[in-house]
């Protein structure tokens, strides 16, 4: 049966479909389908799940209104090849905007500046080895938020984003973010450096994880990345320290927040078709707890299955120190299963073989 989710995305491929066969627009359908078969275990019991690994697919287009102007746009939703549910139809990054000589203008649902560098520099994309279960949730898709990204200067760019405010009309406290980014891309060279600053008042929910983060004061975090191709072998790296103070309702409960993450990846193509990849990367809340830190591993292989197609196959754990119960994977990291530590010091750890095609 079809659901009126499903007539609306027909209707609308259909009129974008036939409106680049009728004018000059430039239209694209696109998208990303990943999903996976992982054993889990918290070091007492064990299962066999199957993830739905941030998997979506998006409408975007352009119009060229004078010879120095153009009009963007973008529709991103989330799809769910593994489980069955409802999505909002607009789950991610989604705008209407203007680009230029000056460089683009967007306004909607966007990832921040922070986020992004993030992602350019990790080789575990949505998969069980994802850096973002290590960044404390600082890696943030924000809604009524105004974008700017400068031209690229020889290798060289700023982005800048802020959050309108999401509080009630009249409110004592803002709810509004700041994110901005400076990186360079050359060649093999890809370095980055990140601000993000939450005012007073500033709140967020993860469905995924019936999670609410609530902070004080305003919070604050710089986040520096790099990644460099050899050719056969690339590495990549980032540091992240927090500060501010927060209260985490149902996990950590911390305040007076000063918080670090520090980790490295690798890959290396061994054959044509085949690479093996590796991370390692360490948190410390720095709560009022000693041994509260943790540590992610992850070790895989991939092999190419076509210009935009592969598979793979790793295995993942999370170090817990004797007075973390950190979980594995899960809570808006990208990856879709998820296991929690059995109890404090334990390592909960995970073996994932998964597909991905681009479109």
């Amino acid at each position: 049966m079809f659901t009126k989710k499903m007539i609306a995305l027909l209707v609308l491929a259909t009129i974008l479909v036939s409106g680049a066969a009728l004018a000059e627009d430039a239209y694209k359908i696109y998208g990303k389908l990943h999903t996976s078969l992982d054993y889990m275990s918290d070091s007492e019991d064990s299962q066999i799940m199957m993830a739905n690994n941030t998997s979506r697919f998006g409408f975007k287009g352009s119009k060229e209104l004078t010879e120095k102007l153009t009009f963007i746009w973008q529709f991103e939703s989330a799809i769910n090849l593994a489980q069955k549910g409802s999505n909002t139809l607009v789950t991610r990054n989604s705008y209407l905007g203007l680009n230029g000589d000056w460089g683009t203008f967007l306004y909607g649902i966007h990832d921040t500046p922070f986020k992004t560098i993030g992602r350019k520099a990790t080789f575990f994309y949505d998969e069980l080895g994802d850096n973002r279960q290590t960044t404390m949730g600082w890696d943030r898709r924000l809604q009524d938020v105004v974008v700017y990204a400068s031209p690229d200067m020889s290798g060289f760019g700023v982005v800048l984003g802020y959050m309108l405010d999401q509080g009630v009309l009249g409110a004592d406290e803002a709810m509004t973010a700041f994110s901005g980014s400076a990186a360079y891309s050359k060649d093999a060279l890809y370095v980055g450096v990140a601000y993000e600053m939450l005012s007073k008042g500033f709140s967020e929910t993860y469905a995924d994880a019936d999670d609410v983060m609530m902070y004080g004061d305003s919070s604050n975090g710089i986040r520096a990345t790099a990644k460099y191709d050899f050719g056969t072998f690339a590495v990549a790296g980032l540091f992240q320290t927090l500060s501010g103070q927060a209260l985490n309702e149902t996990f950590d409960g911390f305040d007076d927040m000063t918080a670090q993450t520090f980790g490295l990846e690798a890959k290396f193509d061994f054959a044509e078709v085949y690479a093996v990849k590796a991370a390692y990367f360490m948190a410390d809340p720095d709560t009022d707890t000693d041994d509260d830190d943790y540590a992610l591993l992850a070790l895989g292989v991939d092999r190419q299955l076509g210009q935009k197609t592969y598979t793979y196959l790793q295995y993942a754990t999370v170090m817990n120190g004797d007075a973390s119960m950190h979980g594995l994977s899960g809570g808006g990291n990208g990856h879709g299963s998820s296991i929690g530590a059995s109890a404090a010091g334990e390592s909960p750890m995970g073996i994932s073989w998964g597909m991905v095609t681009k479109f």
